[in-house]
């Protein structure tokens, strides 16, 4: 019986690996620039090609990106966001100390179709308030979510400004709902055009899909959520128990 061989690290991996130790030995913050290309190629003894597919795998995990003709700087650390944690998205921005501006990408009342129906436990064709916000944070367009809500519990809620608002607020203070859990499943996409354009980023780019309802106190679901979110700007983690 042959013994399985030694797993060995390539190239491109041990450069990954020496330019975030860089980062982290020098304690550089975002916006902060690494050494040249032809510095840290001599430093670490490295061909060019190596470096810069290294480099590229950085840009492309939200670590480094580059500025053409001046070089590559320390990204702003990436969001992260627990998935056992029922917070708006508003709030958990906020927590981590960055700025968050909505943009409204369109609010109506539609018929609930088959799926919506099923999430929210209503009956197809039911009234159903869609709200599609596009998250930007610092700046940036980093996700885009649509909120399905059982317009006959929620009768007048597209009378409130959510480029201001928190929908979460509105609904627990003026709805009077008491969150209580909620499911949610994650998966990985790619960026459709109307996406692309939205994110500023390439069409067929990766990003996280979510799917999930909340639901309050009584076990009856407030909202369906969709969500498209930018994989080179959040992430998303787990506690794990024993």
């Amino acid at each position: 019986m042959n013994e399985m061989e030694p797993y060995r690290s390539q190239p491109r991996d041990e450069i990954i690996e020496r330019i975030e130790c860089y980062i982290i030995e020098n304690d550089l913050i975002a916006g902060d620039q690494l050494p040249s290309e032809r510095k840290l190629c001599e430093l670490w003894d490295c061909n060019r090609m190596t470096f810069r597919s290294a480099v590229n795998h950085l840009i492309a995990e939200g670590v480094l990106y580059s500025a053409p003709s001046k070089g590559n700087f320390v990204s702003q650390k990436k969001l992260e966001r627990y998935l056992q944690d029922l917070t708006s998205f508003s709030d958990f921005v906020m927590l981590q100390g960055r700025t968050m501006k909505n943009k409204i990408v369109s609010q109506c009342i539609i018929a609930a179709s088959q799926k919506i129906a099923d999430r929210l436990q209503i009956n197809e064709g039911d009234k159903v308030f869609e709200l599609v916000r596009l998250r930007i944070v610092d700046d940036e367009p980093v996700s885009i979510e649509w909120s399905h809500l059982p317009y006959e519990r929620f009768n007048g809620i597209e009378r409130y400004d959510f480029k201001r608002l928190s929908l979460y607020s509105v609904l627990e203070m003026k709805y009077l709902v008491a969150f209580e859990g909620g499911k949610e499943e994650i998966s990985v996409t790619y960026a459709d055009q109307q996406e692309a354009v939205l994110l500023e980023i390439a069409e067929g780019n990766p990003l996280f899909f979510l799917q999930g309802v909340t639901w309050d106190e009584e076990k009856i679901p407030v909202e369906y959520i969709k969500s498209v979110s930018r994989s080179d700007k959040i992430n998303f983690a787990g506690v794990l128990v024993r």
